[in-house]
């Protein structure tokens, strides 16, 4: 029986029979999908669920949880996966799944915990949203137009899979879309995997140019004895191993449209200057050519080095540099953009969805994780992890735990999650969070005296507790604002 209330004990017997069938009848009657459920059993399915999902409940009841095949049905994986996370959590969780018929439902697990808190049953609750759906798309569609009729432009199509939530990156499409239709130089700059590319192929998309041609070419992935014949192109006799017709170089392809040379700041220094002639005069000649050809090329150079910095050492032309210098786009790392992370996420999940045939969601956990991650390789980064995660994972919801390894422990030393795995016993979590607790303490405070009051204890048990977490007092102090 499930346990509302300690007054159910005590009631007579003949009002505890009508309290049930009381309740038998609200279940069955709810225009909802009920179910009632311990850790280990499904005890009681109302009708309801039968008309929402299409599975008889009679083939649900008195079931292991852990019996339900994931596999026949989307409905019971959602099952599976919401009374584990439940159970674990002690909290109330919602998925949102689409059935097989096109149906939306959202599938709410709520936990009944006995006198010691622990979960004792779970009610879980299975909602037909379909039309709460075409209600919101409707409304956003009208929301759409009225935008639309207030006199605000429609986005761009060439924008429409461009992710731009954080202000920097709206800043720095605003920028984009103006220099885009004019045929300046255009020089970006940011670390490796930040979407540079991208960015580049847009200004191409959204530019007069973009019906003809976008070359694209990794200064540093071409072998330097290449790299001439590659950007000229040459005659026929130029060299020994030369084609019979000559070959055009990558400039003459990219000829009316946009040339994108991506890490620009690893040309050696003899094409520098050839490179700059050609940008300055619109011209090139092929090797082993004795006429110049002409062309009309919008360049744009990308580099995650500082150019500035090779400038003053040397190793890269001052007179190069002004030349690509004329419009210059930063695009931040991704730390630094977080609220560009989830969005990023969901929109790759939905492509390796589509790519691979699967229905993978973000599960709560993991994307506190996702957004906290400093993603050194950013965006690319990203990307990688989500693809990884939708072909690995044994479950639709993709947890903390199918994270790699390298995430997943910053996260736990980050204290954004520090529940590393099924074989964590209790002391190893309670020394990761006093670890991780004391480390913040000492770098906000700078010394363990001030540490201590701020963490409520005696100054000798941070002294001791950081000795035998293995903590080096002094470079955890460095950061503060004093020293003992």
């Amino acid at each position: 029986m499930l346990a509302l209330n300690p007054v159910m004990a005590q009631a007579p017997q003949g009002e505890d029979e009508s309290l049930k069938k009381e309740l038998a009848s609200l279940l069955d009657n709810s225009y909802d999908g009920i179910i009632v459920a311990n850790d280990e059993q499904v005890l009681k399915v109302n009708a309801s669920f039968g008309r929402i999902t299409g599975v008889a409940p009679s083939l649900l009841i008195s079931k292991k949880i852990n019996d339900l095949d994931a596999t026949k049905h989307v409905c019971l994986a959602a099952l599976r996966e919401v009374i584990r996370l439940t159970c674990h959590h002690k909290k109330t969780i919602t998925l949102q799944r689409k059935l097989n018929s096109g149906n939306e439902i959202f599938v709410t697990c709520n936990p009944v915990l006995d006198r010691h808190r622990q979960v004792d049953r779970v009610v879980i609750n299975v909602r037909d949203i379909t039309e709460l759906k075409k209600l919101e798309d409707q409304i956003k569609k009208l929301a759409g137009l009225r935008r639309e009729s207030d006199g605000k432009p429609p986005r761009h199509e060439a924008l429409r899979d461009i992710v731009a939530e954080s202000p920097s990156m709206e800043r720095m499409l605003e920028l984009v879309m103006r220099v885009s239709q004019v045929n300046s130089t255009v020089l970006l700059s940011g670390e490796s995997g930040v979407g540079k590319d991208v960015v580049a192929r847009l200004v191409h998309r959204l530019s007069p140019r973009n019906n003809e041609a976008f070359v694209s070419v990794n200064c540093g992935a071409v072998p330097e004895n290449l790299l001439e014949s590659e950007f000229f192109g040459y005659d026929k006799g130029a060299f020994t191993s030369a084609s019979r017709n000559g070959k055009p170089g990558l400039f003459e392809q990219a000829n009316g449209g946009t040339f994108f040379l991506d890490e620009v700041g690893e040309l050696p220094l003899n094409l520098q200057v050839k490179l700059l002639k050609v940008i300055q005069d619109q011209s090139c000649r092929r090797l082993g050519a004795i006429r110049n050809v002409s062309l009309d090329i919008r360049f744009i150079a990308a580099s995650n080095r500082d150019l500035r910095k090779m400038v003053a050492e040397g190793k890269f032309r001052e007179d190069l540099f002004y030349r690509l210098y004329v419009v210059p786009i930063t695009i931040d790392p991704l730390r630094e953009r977080r609220e560009d992370i989830l969005p990023l996420a969901v929109m790759f999940l939905k492509e390796f969805n589509d790519k691979y045939g699967t229905a993978r969601t973000l599960g709560h956990e993991l994307m506190s994780i996702l957004e906290a991650y400093s993603w050194p390789g950013n965006v690319r980064e990203l990307q990688n992890v989500i693809e990884r995660l939708v072909v690995t994972a044994d479950s639709e919801i993709l947890a903390a735990r199918h994270l790699p390894n390298s995430i997943y422990q910053e996260a736990v030393e980050e204290g954004v999650y520090w529940w590393v795995g099924e074989n964590l016993n209790l002391r190893q979590a309670r020394d990761s969070l006093e670890r991780q607790m004391i480390q913040k303490a000492l770098a906000k405070t700078g010394n363990t005296r001030n540490a201590s009051i701020l963490l409520g204890v005696d100054h000798s048990t941070v002294v001791r507790k950081a000795q035998r977490l293995g903590l080096d007092l002094r470079a955890a102090t460095q950061a503060g604002p004093s020293t003992d």
